[in-house]
């Protein structure tokens, strides 16, 4: 996956243990954050150790048939994890060291098909549908050069998957929709089902265009949330963890709408910024649940915004990021512009 400055892209955490419940291998190995607030293996951390030894993570594997683990642990590509503890404090991550990256950690797990998840949109790695096409013919190339099957998927990027955005937070909204299809969010379910049904079809589970049609059943009936008590149990983790054991950091700050209107953008950026502030991915209790999202009516007064973090002095340079920059959504009404 490819977080690319994507807020909240907490996919994986519901990936794995569909694709894992359908009976197919996946060994997911991931970075901590390097751009974004929180890395799949932040969040899994909250759940499980992600630390393993090759050794271990063989019979993990062997036993589950999937993981959730940082790859940093492994040593596997120790090139690379040099290079992301150069990256990670320059807030940056090149394309030209994605590709690499990524195939290198796959391949010493013995990958052999994979699907690439690209987020499209203003303030990602990939602003445009073409800069994203351009990036996935060149991965499937060099994916394929060295053995790999690889599908790409450009998704929708403009804003957060889901509420929550930070290690913590993000596990809790992973672990609540696991065990209860019907909380949602839709857009965690659908972008969640949708690359869990292209490796369900890559895997011969499902048929062309049905694999999101039996991700989503597997997801609805609670066999991926069995399965992930599974792995969590493995990795050495709480299998009978909830969402509100979970805890939050103590220092909350909430922001309100000042006006009515429609929000009509939701600024990847200015989330990013907020929840590194308050001490994101670090902290792993730290980060930002985004109650109101595109599209939705607000009232002045209404509820859009809170921030939770470990430090109060933390809290408060989000609160002035946010002040500064007037907030991470933009609201409108109907008329676009007025010449």
């Amino acid at each position: 996956m490819l977080k690319g400055g994507v807020p909240g892209n907490k996919v994986s955490l519901i990936i794995v243990p569909i694709v894992a419940a359908a009976g197919l291998v996946i060994p997911k190995s991931s970075t901590r954050a390097i751009t974004s607030p929180s890395g799949t293996a932040d969040s899994m951390e909250v759940l499980a150790p992600v630390a393993f030894t090759p050794e271990e993570l063989n019979d993990i594997v062997n036993k589950e048939k999937a993981c959730i683990i940082w790859g940093g642990a492994l040593e596997t590509a120790p090139a690379d994890n040099v290079l992301i503890e150069i990256e990670r404090p320059l807030h940056m991550d090149p394309v030209g060291l994605m590709i690499p990256s990524i195939l290198t950690k796959k391949l010493s797990l013995g990958v052999k098909k994979l699907v690439l998840d690209i987020p499209v949109g203003a303030g990602t790695k990939f602003p445009t549908s073409d800069n994203g096409k351009q990036f996935a013919y060149l991965f499937k190339e060099i994916a394929a050069n060295v053995g790999i099957e690889a599908e790409c998927a450009l998704t929708l990027a403009h804003q957060p998957i889901g509420h929550a955005i930070g290690p913590a937070i993000e596990a809790k909204e992973a672990l609540t929709l696991l065990m209860d299809y019907s909380a949602g969010p839709n857009s965690l379910i659908e972008k969640s089902t949708d690359l869990a049904g292209m490796l369900l079809e890559m895997g011969g589970k499902a048929q062309k265009g049905s694999g999101q049609n039996l991700a989503k059943e597997i997801l609805r009936t609670g066999k991926a949330y069995e399965k992930m008590k599974s792995i969590i149990k493995i990795q050495g983790g709480n299998p009978e963890i909830k969402p509100d054991d979970i805890k939050l950091g103590p220092h909350i700050k909430e922001f309100f709408a000042t006006k009515e209107g429609y929000i009509v953008e939701v600024k990847n950026s200015i989330i990013n910024q907020i929840a590194k502030a308050v001490g994101c991915p670090n902290s792993k209790s730290s980060g930002v649940e985004i109650i109101k999202k595109q599209g939705a009516r607000l009232k002045e007064g209404d509820l859009i915004f809170r921030v939770y973090s470990h430090s109060q002095s933390k809290l408060k340079k989000a609160e002035k990021i946010y002040n500064a920059s007037g907030g991470p959504v933009t609201l409108g009404g109907m008329v676009l512009e007025k010449i």
